[in-house]
This record gives C-alpha cells, sequence and structure tokens, in this order.
C-alpha cells in the first residue's frame, strides 16, 4: 500500500555520492573565491525546484524500508520520473560496456551503447572518416529523441552515480543550452572531457540538430579519428555554448575524469589542462572512471546495495523458534530419513553434499541469477 502523508512524502534523498569514509575529510566546509565563476549546482537552486512543486519529504531509515512492508515513494523514483536521462555509452570493450549496463546503467531512463572502432596501432591521422568517433557521436545526437530532456555521454569505463546527476539537472531549465563537465583547455579549444562523461540539455542537443541538419554534415569537418569530445566542445563554441564550472557550492568536484585513487590522491600533472581547480571530493559528486568491468559490480555493490542500519527495530527481531536447539539437527536429519545414530564425519558429509565450498560458491555468486543488482 502506498503511504502518502498529508503531502506527497518522500525519502530523504540519500543520494549515493558519499565515497565511503574518506570522504569525511570535506565535513570542514572550504570557502570559495569570491572572484570564482557562479556555479551551476547548489542544494538551494534544487530545493527550490522541489517546493515549487509543492513536495515534501521525510527521512524513512532502512529498517523501515526493508521490513515494514510499508510502500514509499522515494525522492530518487520522483526524479527519475521527473529529470529523465538518455545515457548515451561509447563502447571500447565489449566487457566493460556489459558491466555498466548491468550497474549504473540501469539507473538510466535509457541506454544506448554505441561501438566505437578503434585501432591504437594506426597512426592518427587527420581525415573525416566516416567511422570516427566524433561522426559516429554526431550522427547520434542528430537522432536524439524528442522525449529526453538531457544526454549523458560517457566512456564505458566510466562509473555514473545517475541520482546525484538528477539532483544537479533537477533545477536546471533544459531547454537551455548547458554543456556540463570537467572542463579542460587543450589547443587552445575549450571543453569537457569524455573521461568523466559530458552532459547536454535538449537546448544544446536541438542547436546541434540544426547546426548539422545536412545527411552529410557530420562528416565534413576533417578530425583525427578518436577526439570526439574535443571536436564536440569545438562545434558548441561555434554556437556558444560553453562549459561551466560544475563544482559543488563549496569548489569540490563532481566530475572526475580518472580513477579514485588519482582523485583523492592526484599527482601534479593530472589536472594542468583543467580549468577549475580540482578538490577532492563532493558529496554530490557525478562520475568517474572505474577503469575495468569488473570493478563497476564492486562499486555498484558498494554505494547501492550495502545498507547501514544505524537503529530501528523491524529487522532485529529474532526469528520465532519452531523447535528447540536441540531438535534443530535431529530434525535436519529426521527430513532426510537419516539416522540419529550417525558419526560425526557422516554428519559433516551429509553437509558438505549440500553447502558449496568456497571455490564453487564464489563461482556461483557470479552467474547472473545470483547477483541482484536492483
Amino acid at each position: 500500500m502506498l503511504r502518502l502523508l498529508t503531502k506527497t512524502s518522500f525519502l530523504a534523498g540519500i543520494f549515493i555520492g558519499v565515497f565511503l569514509a574518506v570522504l569525511l575529510k570535506v565535513n570542514n566546509k572550504i570557502k570559495t573565491d569570491p572572484e570564482d565563476p557562479p556555479r551551476v549546482f547548489t542544494p538551494t537552486t534544487y530545493n527550490s525546484w522541489f517546493k515549487e512543486r509543492k513536495l515534501a519529504r521525510q527521512q524513512v531509515p532502512f529498517d523501515y524500508l526493508r521490513y515494514s512492508n510499508q510502500t514509499y515513494v522515494t525522492e530518487s523514483e520522483y526524479l527519475y520520473k521527473n529529470v529523465p536521462i538518455f545515457c548515451v555509452i561509447l563502447v571500447k570493450s565489449s566487457k566493460n560496456a556489459k558491466a555498466a549496463q548491468e550497474t549504473w546503467g540501469r539507473h538510466c531512463n535509457h541506454v544506448l551503447p554505441i561501438n566505437l572502432s578503434s585501432d591504437k596501432k594506426k597512426i592518427q591521422i587527420k581525415r573525416n572518416n566516416e567511422g570516427s568517433s566524433w561522426v559516429i557521436l554526431c550522427k547520434m545526437l542528430k537522432e536524439v529523441p524528442e522525449e529526453f530532456k538531457w544526454v549523458l555521454i560517457v566512456y564505458d569505463y566510466t562509473f555514473v552515480l545517475v541520482e546525484n546527476l538528477r539532483l544537479f539537472l533537477a533545477g536546471l531549465n533544459h531547454k537551455e543550452k548547458y554543456y556540463l563537465g570537467h572542463t579542460v583547455k587543450f589547443w587552445s579549444t575549450v571543453y569537457n572531457m569524455g573521461q568523466a562523461g559530458y552532459v547536454l540539455s535538449k537546448g544544446s542537443v536541438d542547436s546541434l540538430k540544426k547546426k548539422f541538419n545536412e545527411t552529410d554534415s557530420c562528416s565534413k569537418i576533417l578530425t583525427y579519428r578518436n577526439q570526439e569530445d574535443y571536436y564536440l566542445g569545438q562545434n558548441l563554441a561555434v554556437l556558444n555554448i560553453t562549459p561551466v564550472d560544475t563544482r559543488d557550492m563549496n569548489g569540490l568536484s563532481t566530475f572526475h575524469p580518472y580513477n579514485l585513487y588519482h582523485v583523492f590522491f592526484p599527482g601534479d600533472n593530472y589536472y594542468r589542462f583543467s580549468i577549475y581547480p580540482h578538490k577532492c571530493c563532493s558529496p554530490y559528486t557525478i562520475a568517474f572512471q572505474a577503469i575495468e568491468g569488473d570493478k563497476m559490480y564492486t562499486y555498484y555493490y558498494l554505494l547501492y546495495t550495502v545498507q547501514l542500519f544505524h537503529f530501528g527495530h523491524y529487522g532485529n527481531k529474532p526469528p520465532i523458534k519452531t523447535y528447540a536447539d536441540d531438535e534443530v539437527w535431529k530434525n535436519f536429519l529426521k527430513e532426510r530419513n537419516i539416522p540419529e545414530n550417525i558419526t560425526p564425519e557422516q554428519y559433516y558429509k551429509v553437509w558438505e553434499n549440500i553447502v558449496d565450498d568456497p571455490t564453487s560458491f564464489a563461482r556461483h555468486m557470479k552467474r547472473e541469477e545470483y547477483f541482484d543488482y536492483t
């Protein structure tokens, strides 16, 4: 039964971008430079959007969510319906693409994997090749369905916290021209790095559709083969659409173009091309590199599946005993028509035939039907 309060009540947004205990170091708020450009995202902007819809929220412990048999509408579920995101995964590894679709990609409103043919051994030659990543991306953007307000474009090794992205986007007008991500400057061009993923509003996508309205317009531009993020930035700049500061209200980064180690412990040269200084790390983090598909399953488990029960009573009730403790093993044997007067070795053998050894257990756990990604 759907439980409603005086106003439609929602579970307080426990958005997933809390990166384990290491993020505790950001508890002391960092003051932003007064000369910093205005930021796109602040909680105030989102809360204003939330109140305009006459919504109210109520905190509900995980203990109630999991064990109380009540049904709640969570804030993230509301955002899923009202901030639709079209996710495009640029695929170079089928293994990574599969992992992305089975983990964080399940939280997109629609996922479109696009294969990029790549040969790293070939010298990069500037040419208008139909197989270049820019031409592939350009043609895809011309076909984005009208019903989607936002388009997210990422490589197959990027992990995205889609709930945090919706929180970021909810207070923005999708009809305006937004181009969001981690901004760098290279070869005199300011653009958002593909490694961190980048987001286009419907307003920006519509402008690109008008610019490339001819059938072969995408391939007329001479490009290097795998620099689609760079050429997208160039073409958006012609339309006067430029990247904006996506750091949070405390100046902490939200789009990360590297893996978590280099996010937490950046080297001297990692962010030398970044327009806005990197500061680790926003609790509203949106994207980072997972590097390998296997790690995506680990991140997904830690960020979406593990739940910390701080208090509650529904899930802490002891099970009702149907047998006395000393009757449990007797009933176990009786159900299997095994006599009670067996030796300890025989009893162990009974369990050995029922329970997997550690190696078999690990192998079974990797099978799809054993892994609950929801």
